[in-house]
């Protein structure tokens, strides 16, 4: 299955999602169109899927639990950074821009099954963290939603439209120190 999801994201963000058929993604993962439709009925059920096979990666449950809460946050970004910022998902959400006027509910899918995903387990880790005074009565979403944005804001704009940006680690791991700074309160309670 892991092959023939593999073969699907291949081939969508290559052909785009409405060029793409059930026979080429056959072809791709080497079976017979015939068997691709038994496992799944529709080309959109099998882009789902695929979007699925991506939260293993993306599954920030599994990120590091040990330390303290600030310290798990910290691993979960770096976490998400490696998946959301690869060269294969920038390709695929490349693929949903493009297809959005022909394909919108590949946009509310991508939303829903990945987006969502990561902004709950950003909210799981901030129960755990004190934050800034400030954010106090702050809903715990819109600061989920904040924390993501200043993180990987302007490196996903860039490698989404400019493919010869370089993704500089040292200075997302900077942006990631700088985040958890700004919204979480020091770990001795002062400053």
């Amino acid at each position: 299955m892991l092959q023939l999801l593999a073969a699907a994201k291949e081939t969508f963000t290559s052909k785009g999602f409405a060029a793409t058929t059930m026979d080429d993604i056959a072809g791709a993962a080497g079976m017979s169109k015939k068997t691709l439709y038994k496992l799944f009925e529709s080309k959109t059920e099998l882009f789902r899927a695929m979007l699925l096979r991506s939260l293993p990666q993306t599954d920030y449950a599994d990120a590091p639990s040990d330390g303290s809460p600030e310290t798990r946050l910290r691993n979960m970004l770096h976490e998400a950074a490696d998946t959301a910022l690869s060269p294969g998902e920038i390709a695929l959400q490349r693929l949903i821009i493009g297809e959005r006027q022909a394909s919108p509910e590949l946009g509310r899918m991508f939303a829903e099954v990945i987006m969502e995903s990561g902004t709950e387990h950003i909210i799981d880790l901030l129960k755990a963290v004190r934050l800034q005074p400030h954010f106090a009565d702050v809903p715990l979403r819109l600061v989920s939603e904040m924390l993501f944005g200043m993180v990987f804001g302007h490196d996903h704009f860039r490698l989404l439209t400019d493919t010869g940006f370089r993704l500089n680690r040292r200075v997302l791991d900077q942006r990631i120190d700088l985040a958890i700074e700004t919204f979480c309160a020091p770990e001795d309670g002062g400053r």
